[in-house]
């Protein structure tokens, strides 16, 4: 092993229990309830808010590529709800994200083709009035076709490849989530 790698590990092990390429790490909440969204949903299924999954996104930017990660997540005080209940919120919320990251993806792609549209508009018009003999004109209106152009590829094709391998990573390096009430010791 690298002297680099060794170093990033013994850092590592500070913040995670680490073995074979497993990184875990215990997360601690006082309640489970500081990690419900209250102003979201019609009680059918609790949302979660940021904390957690930013968390999540946290850890797993901290770990080196080949690591997976075995998330801990240890409750203190349930409050109204059970274990069982937690999980399963805890499973939907995932499922939600994944969705929101879907859609979120294909709102992009659909902005960067539209704007891919108007640049090859613009420049149009501008080559239109090159024949007119508006060389000012000209050149402010094909920089700016230039630029839709360009801003539209980079979200249509670079911007929405950057997240899918972010979300592709993050799902592949979850390994093992558990949730557990707080031992104490009475």
């Amino acid at each position: 092993m690298s002297k680099k790698k060794e170093i990033q590990l013994e850092i590592l092990k500070n913040y995670f229990t680490v073995e074979n390429n497993i990184a875990t790490l215990t997360l601690v909440y006082d309640t489970f309830s500081e990690l419900i969204n209250p102003n979201f949903g019609d009680d059918k299924i609790e949302k979660l808010n940021d904390k957690l999954f930013s968390d999540i996104k946290e850890a797993v930017s901290l770990l080196p590529k080949k690591f997976k990660l075995n998330l801990h997540i240890v409750i203190k005080d349930f409050g109204e709800y059970t274990k069982e209940e937690c999980e399963k919120i805890i499973i939907e919320n995932v499922k939600l994200t994944a969705y929101q990251a879907i859609k979120e993806s294909s709102k992009k792609r659909s902005c960067g083709w539209s704007l891919i549209g108007v640049g090859a508009i613009i420049i149009l018009i501008s080559y239109f009035l090159r024949s007119q003999n508006n060389e000012l004109w000209f050149d402010l209106i094909n920089i700016t076709g230039t630029l839709f152009a360009w801003e539209g590829s980079y979200m249509a094709f670079i911007e929405r490849n950057l997240e899918n391998r972010a979300m592709k990573t993050l799902a592949k390096s979850i390994n093992n989530i558990t949730i557990e009430r707080e031992k104490t010791n009475d």
